[in-house]
């Protein structure tokens, strides 16, 4: 497992909790949504009838008998399966072992505007390192991130020898103490510094930051669930989400920790200015 998912701490109880536990407001932009006649499995249909859910997208799969539905709740979007009256959440693998979850979600979600959303963001608010014309990385970081804390590990070498620019935007998504370590490290006087102190350190152990956790209020509450939405609005379901410019200038994200080869590679490319 290379990231921490958001979906691995919602309960699976009452139906399709995994992805609709999260509080985010802004959704993706608008589908349309299949006819109000359509036949949903029971569950589903209970939370279209709730307001709780919206059905973005109702298609065939590649088993006989199945169907898949792109859902949203509070800005979220997954893809889940029903048959015979079930609901059934998580990953379609085919028999040969292709995930046809990942396929039925490039080809269906909308595809995100990366560098829109990283240009509506508060620049003030993320934790910025390495010179203006290095090679430049966006990345969603939760403090109690054990994949972040690595991530962070291999990428400071590259930060400090100048080679790389990273933007960190903290987002809260791991529980409360989160949400408090984003805050504090959001509301120092030198951000850098804290966030380097949480990783230096992390409780690897337990999972936990290594700085005290403070109070999301007010505007610095608005960034971090701002953040979050934008983490989602992009692709990204956990963290670490990695945004960056490949060939042509054109924006991409890959979810997890990038391999130690790719980031080298990465900062061995053509400096820029952002």
């Amino acid at each position: 497992m290379k990231r921490r998912d958001v979906t691995d701490l919602a309960p699976i109880a009452q139906g399709l909790v995994l992805a609709f536990g999260l509080t985010i407001t802004t959704a993706w932009p608008a589908w349309s949504a299949p006819a109000s006649n359509t036949h949903y499995p029971k569950v589903l249909q209970d939370m279209v009838d709730a307001g709780k859910t919206q059905v973005m997208k109702q298609f065939p799969t590649d088993k006989n008998g199945l169907t898949g539905y792109l859902v949203e709740h509070r800005g979220y979007q997954t893809v889940v399966y029903g048959e015979d009256g079930y609901l059934m959440l998580g990953p379609l693998y085919d028999p040969q072992g292709h995930n046809l979850s990942k396929q039925y979600a490039r080809k269906y979600k909308p595809k995100p505007d990366i560098g829109k959303v990283i240009h509506s963001l508060d620049a003030d608010r993320m934790v910025t390192e390495g010179p203006k014309d290095a090679p430049t990385l966006y990345v969603f970081a939760d403090p109690n991130c054990i994949y972040c804390h690595h991530l962070y590990q291999q990428v400071e070498p590259l930060v400090k020898a100048g080679r790389l620019r990273i933007h960190w935007i903290m987002v809260g998504v791991l529980g409360p103490s989160s949400v408090g370590r984003a805050a504090t490290i959001l509301k120092a006087k030198d951000p850098a510094a804290d966030l380097a102190r949480n990783e230096s350190n992390f409780d690897v152990q337990h999972e936990q930051g290594g700085i005290a956790v403070g109070q999301p209020k007010g505007a610095l509450g608005r960034v971090l669930k701002t953040n979050r939405q934008a983490m989602f609005d992009v692709g990204g379901s956990g963290t670490p989400t990695v945004l960056f410019r490949g060939r042509g200038g054109h924006w991409h994200e890959r979810e997890g920790m990038p391999p130690k080869s790719w980031l080298d590679h990465y900062a061995d490319l053509p400096r820029h200015n952002e």
